[in-house]
């Protein structure tokens, strides 16, 4: 493709723009000019038009070479068309391709690929894979490979044979022949499995690097064979490599293979020795004539790329594109199998949590899972933005009058643009909503979708309009377009123009935001219908993060946030002191990273301006892999000076301790001189100590109060709720029976959980015989932990289930290792004390002898312990053996 790109013009200047060069376009026009110039301008195109297909959709440039060019009476020119109906697998075309022309440049409007049932998940012009049919060697298709994958992966056709005995009988012969006599027969003719060359020319050195690669690579990904050179088709030996040496014939031969590309299914490995090579001299009248090469190719267990596939997605970040054109990045076999393969998620997911059941999918759509038994996303797009009909919504309502108030000038401003029905979706900035850096001239974002409309996102500043302001807008517009896409999964024609208020402007001068690009009528909204289709995506992108499943499982999965856990973000944003309550299961530590996120974008601060403050050095470690902010423990924030931190998020805060000064006026005295953010997460059913806590009463605290249990089974759940219900009859505070009046369990999971009474001894072989079960179910090592009371505790229990389980390893033909709660991410069983693992969680967990040294709070250990099970609970309790 083209590297220049001499279009930075106001009227060109959106993101996902893909420049493909200079063209001779009409069909006229391109028969007068050379078959290369046509090949070289093709691909150009073709390879814009396949990179936007695969990244969101977009938008092609193409530099007409002729003035006078016309699309309307011209057309593209019958090649091109052809090369882009090929991308598209004889689908319709109008579907994904709309052209107009601006001046001297065709402009494509390019849809979004979606990934229907018997389509490839990508649009590749080449695939760059072989395989054998007949006698004929044939460069597969991504339809074709993907059955070739599948079979690949149930392990069929790794066996070599040939068609007949009799083939394999001469075969023999042959090679077992000291050398062979030039016009001699084979006795053998072309099959499946046996491909002749002849290649007794000049050029037989170039001829044979074009074609070997191709042979070994469709033997070896069909049922191997065997590729002859040196033989022409009826059979004859005519020799081949005249005027070289075995030695060296062999050398170059062995320099061609090396240069395939393997990709591995599953547990398959390939090795070097995937061919044998056998060069046989040729002899006439005792005079050397060349050789024949007998290159047998045995069966791949994997895929034998002969180079990567000729397919690429958008390589830019956003910010990026608004100063230049975006780059294509072609795909290596390996990220292009990846992607082309990967069928779901991971088996032990499928009992807990349900794929957002939307039919197509963009090619870099990311799974969204959502726990069994929540809100569907019909209910969710109600909850979020009410009912769409034939009056105009307006969303949050509360947060519109709000804004109304703050500035008067809002509503006169809005009226003119705003249709009879449809939605309006408000936010005092879209861009902290999209992970983006807010504008502080930004007074708000609406983003309009209504029937007849284009999407269109108003961004209202409270300042003159700008280069600055009007690159905000088209940044937030492109980022909101591809998330809509490759996260909600919207795979229309879309688009979401992007228009600058001022709120300050004189009346019919309020809107500047310079030269827009014109949209296909085709890219409007066409009826309420498609609204709604629109909203469940939009849904999706403000409800999704990423979850901790991406980390266990290596994919990278979305979860979705409930409604409750997204208006505490959403609504009490803007209160820089606030402390957000919740029993366990519902999403504190989760929401105080997410918070995290959104102070960094909303005041456009430094990762070192936000400090998270946790009891524990496990999830301290946690969040400094996530490399969101500092991260520091309560003790080191007590002991230590802190400097230049203008925002602070505490987590777990009802474990802490008033040691060595009081942590809380230290943090509030920090955040109240840099004007800052100071968010408080706590649960005092969790409390795992009787000492002062630090934390002003409850009457002094600005709270919200988090009620939708979300992480753990119900039957986990009701455990926990019965201890929670013991806790608070010795409190006198009325605030903890109010949490638990309403805090529910708000899925349909039903989970495990046991309790039993043993002796210690016992207990080791309860434990490790269920984990070997565990594991031979297809657990990995990492789903288990085991929690105990005290640190001290959990190093005796580890030594002891590293003897037991040493002599169960066999069973399951595994090495079994131990963990403490700061190696998260090693694969291995945690062993260590519930108090350490507080803030994580857990598949499975085995919690021994939950029991407090500390009477008035006995049940909030076993509480924290229970809450860390996100699946199966095993209670074990040590029995008084006195």
């Amino acid at each position: 493709m083209a590297q220049s790109d001499p279009y930075l013009t106001q009227e060109f200047k959106y993101p996902n723009r893909v420049y493909a060069g200079k063209a001779s376009l009409g069909e006229g026009r391109r028969k007068k000019i050379n078959r290369e110039i046509r090949k070289h301008e093709r691909e150009n195109i073709s390879k814009a038009v396949c990179t936007l297909l695969n990244s969101g959709g977009g938008i092609v440039l193409i530099e007409s070479c002729d003035k006078d060019f016309n699309y309307s009476r011209d057309g593209l020119g019958q090649d091109i068309e052809d090369k882009l109906h090929e991308l598209l697998y004889k689908l319709s075309a109008r579907d994904y391709y709309d052209f107009f022309q601006k001046g001297s440049y065709l402009i494509i409007f390019v849809k979004t690929w979606d990934m229907q049932k018997t389509y490839p998940k990508l649009c590749t012009l080449d695939t760059g894979l072989y395989v054998r049919i007949f006698t004929s060697t044939k460069l597969v298709d991504a339809i074709q490979l993907m059955n070739v994958i599948e079979k690949k992966s149930q392990g069929k056709g790794k066996v070599a044979r040939l068609s007949t005995d009799t083939e394999q009988h001469i075969l023999e012969d042959l090679l077992a022949k000291e050398y062979l006599c030039l016009g001699q027969t084979m006795g053998l003719a072309e099959s499946d499995h046996i491909e002749f060359k002849d290649y007794s020319t000049e050029k037989w050195t170039q001829r044979m690097k074009e074609v070997i690669k191709q042979y070994a690579s469709a033997f070896g990904n069909s049922h191997g064979g065997y590729f002859i050179i040196g033989v022409d088709d009826k059979g004859t030996v005519k020799g081949c490599a005249r005027g070289t040496t075995s030695s060296e014939l062999e050398c170059k031969i062995k320099e061609f293979l090396k240069s395939l590309i393997f990709v591995h299914l599953g547990d398959c490995k390939s090795d070097d020795d995937f061919y044998t090579l056998t060069i046989k001299d040729v002899k006439h009248e005792n005079d050397h004539s060349g050789y024949v090469i007998f290159l047998e190719v045995k069966p791949f267990c994997c895929l034998g790329f002969v180079e990567n596939p000729h397919s690429w997605i958008l390589d830019s970040e956003p910010h990026d594109c608004l100063a230049k054109c975006c780059e294509a990045k072609q795909l290596t076999a390996s990220e292009w199998v990846e992607i082309l393969s990967n069928q779901g998620p991971d088996p032990s997911l499928e009992s807990q949590f349900e794929r957002l059941s939307i039919e197509k999918k963009p090619p870099r759509a990311k799974p969204v899972y959502r726990k069994k038994g929540l809100e569907k996303l019909p209910e969710l797009q109600h909850s979020l933005f009410g009912s769409i009909g034939d009056n105009l919504t307006i969303k949050p309502d509360r947060l519109y009058e709000d804004l109304k108030a703050e500035y008067p000038g809002l509503e006169d401003l809005l009226s003119p643009i705003l249709p009879n029905a449809g939605a309006v979706i408000v936010s005092r900035s879209w861009a902290v909503d999209l992970e983006l850096e807010s504008n502080p001239n930004v007074v708000c974002d609406i983003l309009l979708l209504a029937p007849n409309h284009y999407p269109t996102l108003y961004s209202v500043l409270n300042a003159e309009v700008s280069e600055n302001g009007l690159n905000y807008s088209r940044l937030l517009a492109f980022v909101l377009k591809q998330k809509l896409v490759n996260i909600g999964s919207f795979t229309g024609k879309l688009c979401v123009i992007p228009t600058v208020l001022c709120l300050n402007a004189e009346h019919g001068k309020s809107s500047s935001s310079g030269p827009v690009m014109e949209y296909p009528k085709t890219y409007k909204l066409e009826d309420l219908d498609t609204v709604k289709e629109l909203l469940q995506s939009l849904t999706i992108v403000i409800l999704s993060f990423r979850n901790l499943l991406s980390d266990q499982f290596g994919v990278e999965y979305f979860n979705l946030l409930t409604v409750e856990q997204y208006q505490v973000l959403a609504d009490d944003f803007f209160n820089e002191t606030l402390f957000v309550h919740g029993p366990p299961g519902t999403g504190k530590t989760l929401i105080a990273l997410e918070t995290v996120k959104r102070i960094k974008n909303r005041y456009n601060c430094s990762i070192f301006d936000i400090l998270y403050i946790c009891e524990n050095k496990p999830l301290r470690n946690y969040v400094r892999n996530l490399g969101i902010c500092q991260a520091v423990t309560r003790v080191c924030f007590e002991s230590r000076p802190i400097f230049d931190i203008k925002h602070i998020v505490v987590d777990e805060a009802q474990n802490f301790r008033a040691e060595d000064g009081n942590w809380f006026r230290k943090a509030e005295d920090i955040t109240i001189k840099s004007n800052g953010v100071f968010w408080i997460f706590l649960d005092y059913f969790q409390s795992c100590h009787n000492e002062c806590t630090g934390l002003p009463e409850l009457r002094f605290q600005q709270r919200r109060i988090l009620t939708k249990v979300v992480r753990n089974p119900q039957l986990i759940y009701s455990k926990t709720q019965e201890k929670m219900k013991a806790f608070a009859t010795k409190s006198t505070s009325s605030f903890l029976n109010e949490v638990i009046e309403k805090s529910k369990c708000c899925h349909e999971i039903e989970g495990f959980y046991a309790e039993v009474f043993l002796s210690r001894a016992d207990i080791m072989k309860y434990v490790s015989e269920n984990c070997v079960r565990y594991l031979k179910e297809g657990y990995a090592q990492k789903n288990i932990a085991v929690l105990c009371s005290t640190q001290e505790v959990a190093k005796e229990y580890r030594h002891l289930l590293s003897v037991e389980m040493s002599r169960l390893a066999r069973k399951i033909r595994e090495r079994i290792v131990f963990r403490d709660a700061e190696e998260i991410s090693r694969n291995a069983i945690l062993v260590d004390s519930v108090r350490r693992f507080s803030g994580l969680e857990c598949l499975i967990v085995f919690a021994i002898d939950p029991v407090s040294k500390y009477y008035n709070v006995n049940e909030n250990l076993f509480i924290c312990a229970a809450s860390r099970a996100t699946g199966k609970l095993h209670v074990l309790y040590e029995e008084n053996t006195e």
